[in-house]
């Protein structure tokens, strides 16, 4: 079934609102996985609403939580989240470390102990409206590791997300945004759900082989994800865990011991002032230049268009903004399961829902 993109986040701000979620931050966190519906990433979007209700009611999810913003060091802020909503811990972790532009034109950031901050893209969108260069890495602690290093049968760390951006007018672009898996974990979840198989190449079973079937990997985390480009992506995905986890927060995936289960995100940030380098519009300029540059390559054989990073995403908006967002029916049931616990209104949440005509 296709909903408009109104009517989920109308759904999702309630289901938050039922997890005791104070309105600003029901607003924020419906706002975040709507946008990530909206931009392609399903894996991000109100799916993940199951899980946080989990979270929640186990009290390893905290709803308006206020963060701890330790003094800087530098150009260096930490900020711990406290187990809050990581959409919203975040957006203010990122306000706290970039008081620090002013005086040295970059600040860093290492947020630790975070809720799930899902679509890491949101945050170099952010930084780009404010006129500023941003790199972000995420890794994740509090559960077994999903993703198998180059060679290995069994997970060793989590998809470690990294996304970058360049700020053009105040807008992100272009945008990376992008697992160093091959695939989201939640992208296998939505193909379980909707009963469809995957290509190979995504996810291994137990004996490391290469399989179709997403079930046994979403349903009780049975074989793993893969790195992408083999070697390569592992090892990113290994540096990833080490910046945002050895580094700037006190938790990688080997430090299970210490660390209360859940589902925590530590997220290692750079951001710059394009100022530094030269004037912000010839920095714009540079990045326009090139960015046509590439546009403008003749297609390979049988490509309609080449596409920079960002630009699936602006695609997928603009598409689904005018025909709908499906939402398979498997997802609805898990978010209704979820909020038994929770003091809801099955009915009203679903009179929220607007389907496509």
């Amino acid at each position: 079934m296709f909903y408009t993109a109104q009517s989920l986040q109308a759904f999702s701000r309630q289901v938050l609102l039922a997890l005791n979620c104070d309105e600003h931050e029901a607003d924020v966190v419906s706002q975040h996985l709507i946008l990530a519906n909206l931009t392609g990433h399903d894996s991000h979007g109100i799916g993940m609403l199951p899980m946080y209700a989990d979270q929640v009611r186990d009290g390893n999810l905290i709803p308006n939580q206020t963060p701890v913003y330790h003094e800087p060091v530098g150009a260096i802020s930490i900020v711990d989240a406290k187990k809050g909503f990581g959409h919203r811990m975040a957006l203010l972790a990122l306000d706290h470390a970039m008081k620090t532009i002013d005086q040295h034109k970059v600040a860093v950031l290492g947020l630790r102990n975070s809720g799930h901050v899902s679509r890491v893209g949101t945050y170099s969108e952010y930084c780009a409206s404010k006129g500023y260069v941003s790199i972000h890495m995420v890794n994740v602690v509090g559960h077994p590791p999903l993703v198998a290093p180059h060679g290995a049968r069994e997970p060793g760390f989590s998809t470690n997300p990294i996304s970058m951006a360049m700020p053009v007018n105040d807008e992100a672009k272009p945008l990376l945004d992008m697992a160093t898996s091959t695939v989201a974990f939640g992208k296998v979840r939505v193909a379980s759900n909707k009963g469809e198989s995957l290509p190979l190449g995504l996810v291994i079973d137990k004996e490391g082989v290469p399989t179709a079937d997403p079930k046994p990997m979403a349903e009780s985390r049975e074989g793993a994800l893969c790195a992408f480009g083999d070697h390569k992506g592992s090892g990113l995905g290994v540096f990833v865990e080490l910046l945002a986890g050895a580094l700037a927060s006190e938790s990688t995936v080997a430090t299970e011991k210490h660390i209360p289960a859940g589902v925590y995100n530590n997220m290692f940030s750079v951001i710059l002032d394009p100022e530094a380098f030269d004037s912000k519009e010839q920095v714009m300029q540079r990045t326009m230049e090139f960015y046509d540059f590439i546009k403008a390559k003749p297609t390979a054989k049988g490509v309609d268009q080449i596409l920079m990073p960002g630009e699936p995403e602006k695609i997928s908006k603009a598409k689904r903004e005018m025909h709908g967002i499906p939402v398979d029916d498997e997802t609805l049931r898990q978010i209704y399961e979820s909020l038994k616990h929770f003091d809801s209104d099955e009915e009203a949440l679903k009179a929220e829902l607007v389907a496509m005509e």
